[in-house]
């Protein structure tokens, strides 16, 4: 069974806060269900593992409350969690030489937030088709996925690369994929 360290709900409790109140975060961790509201009972070790469907509930809960249901506000949380992420607990990996190192870094990356929940790895780094893969986690939730499309996205952009529009999933295991593939172009800002 898949579970994801307490540092992901976390960044979404703390952005939620932040932008809509603690107020708005209640009704979300009380509409995602028991796995989310069992998680939130208690403090939230950044550190520790809380299983997998209580992530997918906060996620799916706070599309549903701040987004239009469609898992797209999704992707907006994963732009706040890459720009948090990178300038705080993972900022060595925004200071890699070159954007193609960064992209390369993204295995221990992925390992730091999910234990038994595949691996996360470059295929291609090329500016023209980068693309990564998570392998071995056919359970990945489509709001899951959302979110790992903004997040890559901004990562790119904390890092100087301009991502070209286009960039998203293109393969998924929700939608008979084999893993989840996620491609982008982009250029280097100057």
């Amino acid at each position: 069974m898949a579970h994801i360290r307490g540092m992901a709900f976390l960044g979404t409790a703390r952005f939620i806060k932040r932008e809509h109140g603690q107020d708005v975060l209640e009704r979300i961790v009380e509409r995602a269900g028991e796995a989310t509201q069992k998680t939130f009972a208690k403090k939230i070790d950044g550190l520790g593992l809380h299983p997998y469907d209580a992530f997918v509930g906060l996620l799916r809960a706070v599309d549903a409350e701040l987004g239009n249901g469609d898992l797209t506000f999704c992707r907006k949380v994963g732009d706040m969690a890459a720009r948090n992420d990178l300038e705080t607990i993972f900022k060595v990996y925004a200071v890699r030489p070159s954007a193609e190192q960064m992209i390369r870094g993204c295995t221990p990356i992925w390992g730091m937030y999910t234990v038994d929940a595949g691996l996360m790895e470059a295929v291609d780094v090329r500016p023209e088709s980068t693309k990564l893969r998570i392998v071995d986690f056919p359970d990945m939730d489509p709001a899951h996925c959302k979110l790992m499309e903004g997040w890559m996205i901004a990562a790119m952009d904390v890092i100087g690369a301009t991502v070209l529009p286009g960039a998203s999933e293109t393969e998924c295991t929700s939608q008979g994929g084999r893993y989840h593939e996620f491609s982008c172009q982009w250029t280097l800002r100057e």
